[in-house]
C-alpha cells in the first residue's frame, strides 16, 4: 500500500483546518443572519398586527360596540389573525372573555392556545407550518366630541405570519456560503499544491542528495538549497558531518582491514617461505631446529598481532567505569619491574615516580595495557643510556606522564599517532616488534572511561604523553605525600 506523500498530507491537514473554520465561520454567519431576519420578521409583524388595530372602528350600534370592514383589509396572503372585543361583559365571549369581531379563513383555535398572551413574538407550528405570531392589546375610543373623550373599547389582536420567508433567506445564505466555501478550499488547494512544491523543493533535494550516496561513496553533500533554508539548514549539516564521520570510520576500517590482512600475509608468508625452504632438500638436525625456531617466532609474533588486535577490539567496545576500578600508581609500578628485562637489553632506565594511590574507573587488565603500552612504546624509540619516566599526579583527576629521551616524533606525524597500524618510520617495524597498534590500544582505553590522551614532541628531545584519567566513582582520595619512585634499570 502506497503511502500518502508529506505533500498530500499537509495539503489535506490545511483543508482540513479550513474547513473547520469555514464551518466554525459559516455557522457563526447563518447564526448571525437568522437572528437579523428574525428581529426585521418581528418588526414586520408587529407592523402588520398594528395596522389592522387600525381598521377597528365604531360599529355605530345602540350598544356602542366595534366592527371591521373586511372589504377594506388589504391584508397579506397566508397571514392568519382574529380580532377580539375584549370586554369581559359582552355577549357571545369566549373562554378567554369578549366576542369575536373578526378573523381569517385560515385562522384555527389551536393557534389562540399556542400564542396565549404572548405580548412579544412567539414561534409555533400549525398544520405542519411554522408561524411567528404575537397578542396586541389596543384600546379603541368610539363616540368622541368635543365635549367627551368617548367610549374606551378594548381591542386583542391575535397576529401571526409563516416564517417560511425567514426560512428562505436563510437557506439563501447557507447555499452562498456553501458555494463560496467551496470555490474557496479549490483555490486554496491549488494555491498549497503551488506552494507546497515550491517550499518543499529543498526537502527533495535533500532526499534526492541522501538517495546517491553508495558504499563507495558514503559522503553526503547538501544542495544548496538545502543550505539556503533555515530550518533545513541544520539537517543538512548534521547530515554532511555524519557522513564525513562515516566516510572517515569506513576508510580507517578499510586501511585497518588492508593493514592487517598485510601484517598477517607477510607473518604467513615467511612462515610459509622457510618452510618450503625447509621441504627442499634433505637437511641436517641443526638446520631443520634452527627453521623451526624461526618459524615459531614468526608464529609468536603473528599470534601477537592478533592478540592486539582483539584487545584493540575490545577495549573500543567494551566501556569501563561503574564500580570497576583500580590503583593506577600500584599498576605503573608493577608493570615497570615486569620490563626489567627490557629495559636491561635495551640500556634504558624506567623510573616510575607516584606519590599517594590513584583510584581509576579501569580494570587492572585495561590499566596495565595502557601503562605498558606507553612504557613498551617509549623504551623502543628511546637509544641506549636513554631515560623513561611515567609519573603520576593525583587531585581532581589523575593525570599520568610519560616522558622519554628518544629520538622525538615528526610533527607531520604527529596528528596520525594513534591510528591503527600506523608507523612514522616502517622500516623500523622488524627491529622494534611493533605493529602500530599500541597507541591505538591506549587511546580506547582513555577514552572508554572518559579520558583524554595528548602527545607532544619534538625531533632530538624526545616525547611526553599525558594521560588524564577521571577519579573512580566514590573514591576519596588521600592528602598528598611525598613521591616514592621505582627505577628499573
Amino acid at each position: 500500500m502506497r503511502r500518502p506523500s508529506l505533500r498530500s498530507r499537509l495539503i489535506a491537514t490545511v483543508l482540513a483546518l479550513e474547513c473547520a473554520l469555514l464551518a466554525a465561520m459559516g455557522g457563526a454567519a447563518l447564526g448571525y443572519t437568522w437572528r437579523e431576519q428574525l428581529h426585521a420578521f418581528d418588526l414586520m409583524l408587529r407592523g402588520r398586527a398594528d395596522s389592522l388595530l387600525g381598521q377597528v372602528h365604531d360599529a355605530e350600534d345602540i350598544a356602542d360596540s366595534v366592527t371591521i370592514y373586511p372589504a377594506a383589509l388589504d391584508l397579506h396572503k397566508g397571514d392568519v389573525w382574529m380580532v377580539r372585543d375584549a370586554a369581559p361583559d359582552r355577549p357571545g365571549k369566549s373562554g378567554t372573555g369578549g366576542r369575536t369581531i373578526a378573523q381569517s379563513s385560515a385562522w384555527k383555535a389551536a393557534a389562540e392556545s399556542d400564542l396565549g398572551n404572548a405580548r412579544k413574538p412567539r414561534t409555533f407550528r400549525m398544520d405542519g407550518q411554522h408561524y411567528r405570531g404575537l397578542v396586541l392589546h389596543g384600546v379603541r375610543q368610539i363616540d368622541a366630541d368635543d365635549t367627551s373623550p368617548g367610549i374606551a373599547r378594548p381591542v386583542t389582536i391575535f397576529y401571526a405570519v409563516p416564517l417560511r420567508p425567514v426560512h428562505q433567506a436563510v437557506m439563501r445564505a447557507a447555499r452562498f456560503l456553501l458555494l463560496a466555501g467551496m470555490l474557496l478550499l479549490l483555490i486554496t488547494g491549488a494555491a498549497l499544491r503551488l506552494l507546497l512544491r515550491r517550499g518543499l523543493a529543498p526537502l527533495e533535494q535533500l532526499s534526492l542528495a541522501a538517495g546517491e550516496m553508495t558504499p563507495r561513496h558514503p559522503r553526503f553533500r547538501a544542495p544548496p538549497g538545502a543550505l539556503a533554508t533555515r530550518e533545513l539548514a541544520v539537517l543538512a549539516g548534521a547530515l554532511e558531518s555524519a557522513t564525513q564521520r562515516l566516510e572517515e570510520a569506513f576508510r580507517r576500517q578499510q586501511e585497518f582491514v588492508h593493514d592487517a590482512a598485510h601484517e598477517l600475509k607477510t607473518a604467513v608468508t615467511i612462515v610459509k617461505s622457510s618452510l618450503q625452504l625447509l621441504g627442499s632438500r634433505q637437511r641436517t638436525a641443526r638446520e631443520y631446529s634452527r627453521g623451526l625456531e624461526t618459524c615459531q617466532a614468526d608464529c609468536a609474533r603473528m599470534e601477537e598481532l592478533v592478540q592486539r588486535m582483539l584487545q584493540l577490539a575490545r577495549f573500543e567496545q567494551e566501556p569501563w567505569g561503574g564500580n570497576v576500578r583500580c590503583d593506577l600508581a600500584e599498576v605503573a609500578r608493577d608493570v615497570a619491574v615486569q620490563m626489567e628485562t627490557l629495559a636491561r637489553i635495551r640500556g634504558v632506565t624506567i623510573s616510575v615516580v607516584a606519590g599517594s594511590s590513584a583510584p581509576v574507573p579501569l580494570g587492572d587488565d585495561a590499566c596495565g595495557s595502557l601503562v605498558a603500552n606507553l612504557l613498551l612504546n617509549a623504551s623502543q624509540h628511546t637509544p641506549a643510556g636513554g631515560y623513561v619516566t611515567a609519573e603520576i599526579f593525583t587531585g581532581r583527576e589523575i593525570v599520568l606522564e610519560v616522558r622519554d629521551t628518544g629520538s622525538g616524533i615528526a610533527p607531520e606525524d604527529l596528528p596520525h599517532l594513534f591510528e591503527r597500524f600506523w608507523r612514522g618510520d616502517r622500516s623500523r617495524a622488524r627491529t622494534t616488534g611493533g605493529a602500530g597498534l599500541g597507541l591505538s590500544i591506549c587511546k580506547a582505553i582513555v577514552d572508554s572511561c572518559g579520558g583524554t590522551i595528548r602527545v607532544t614532541s619534538h625531533l632530538g628531545e624526545g616525547t611526553r604523553v599525558v594521560v588524564k584519567l577521571p577519579a573512580a566513582e566514590g573514591s576519596s582520595l588521600p592528602e598528598p605525600r611525598a613521591a616514592s619512585e621505582t627505577v628499573v634499570r
